[in-house]
């Protein structure tokens, strides 16, 4: 072989090696909120950054909101492959099962929650029922409140009014005295501007970025449980990956988890001072913060059984079994 056919060899070599080493997956993530959520900007997209950086760009995600598929409706979609990946709440699929709502009333510990074996329960429960393999629960430990339209009355509370809640937080708002409201995502500030509803429950980090502090001005504290998100992929999906790309994957949503703590118990100060300097203010439920944790727990873990039935159940002991 004369020179330049071995030249033509070793660059027509590079050029393939080269091509191959720059194919990136390509994978594709729904979230349930656009990226005025605090959630999603932090925790999907902090995701997508993480998996990018931790693969060294051999993993892109690219994400796509509600404004594709509903958040309620997505986790159909995932399941059957058309999208990759899922971000998240058990609330969004309580038709579909009621253990990641349940896992609200979990102690936030993220590093208990892997060790005492229940990180891997929910795991295990959302690949055999819905072909997902989990990546990731990151966790607001700084909870739900209620945003109201007018200060808390200590005498009558919340007696007469309606309030917009999931769920996991409906005996709450009885036991305040209120009734429970379903009100659709997107009609949540338009609703409550023309007294359709009283108030919502709605996590505490997240809110200003949706204005409801504009149309229920009351902040109540104490905010109560935690908010637990999921991020979750195709199973078959993950099962085609190699063990570097799913290590990559597991490594990143770890990380999230440990990241996101301190980044939503900052998220609240800011978002507290911005909604307070626009007029809100601050008022209470009435209950102490461990009165209030335990009416949401008992509540969420009802949903689970509700939903789930005997796997509910099984859920609910394996967590009081840990002490979580």
């Amino acid at each position: 072989m004369n020179s330049i056919s071995k030249s033509l060899v070793a660059a027509t070599l590079g050029l393939a090696i080269s091509a191959s080493a720059s194919i990136a997956e390509e994978m594709k993530m729904l979230t349930a909120w656009g990226g005025n959520h605090s959630g999603t900007a932090n925790m999907a997209y902090g995701y997508i950054d993480l998996v990018k950086e931790i693969s060294g760009g051999d993993i892109n995600i690219t994400p796509s909101g509600p404004e594709v598929v509903p958040g309620g409706k997505q986790i159909q979609p995932v399941s059957a492959g058309v999208f990759d990946l899922i971000y998240t709440h058990g609330l969004y699929h309580t038709g579909d099962t009621g253990i990641g709502a349940a896992i609200d009333a979990v102690n936030g510990d993220i590093e208990k929650r892997r060790t005492s074996g229940v990180w891997d329960w929910v795991d295990t429960h959302y690949q055999e029922t819905q072909n997902l393999k989990v990546l990731s629960i990151p966790t607001a430990t700084t909870g739900f409140r209620f945003f109201l339209k007018n200060p808390m009355d200590e005498t009558n509370k919340l007696n007469g009014t309606k309030i917009r809640a999931l769920p996991s937080y409906n005996k709450i708002v009885g036991a305040l005295g209120g009734t429970a409201v379903v009100i659709p995502f997107g009609e949540l500030y338009s609703a409550a501007e023309k007294g359709v509803i009283d108030g919502l429950v709605w996590p505490s980090v997240g809110a200003v970025g949706y204005k409801f502090h504009e149309v229920t001005p009351y902040l109540a504290e104490p905010a109560f449980g935690t908010v637990s998100y999921l991020i979750m992929m195709n199973l078959d999906k993950w099962n085609g990956l190699d063990e570097t790309q799913q290590e990559a994957l597991l490594e990143a949503g770890h990380k999230l988890e440990q990241n996101s703590i301190g980044v939503f118990n900052a998220l609240l100060e800011e978002e507290n001072a911005a909604m307070m300097a626009a007029g809100a203010k601050k008022t209470s439920i009435g209950y102490t913060l461990e009165e209030a944790n335990a009416l949401f727990a008992e509540r969420a873990m009802e949903v689970a059984v509700e939903a789930s039935g005997a796997t509910g159940e099984a859920f609910r002991d394996f967590v009081a079994s840990k002490g979580m």
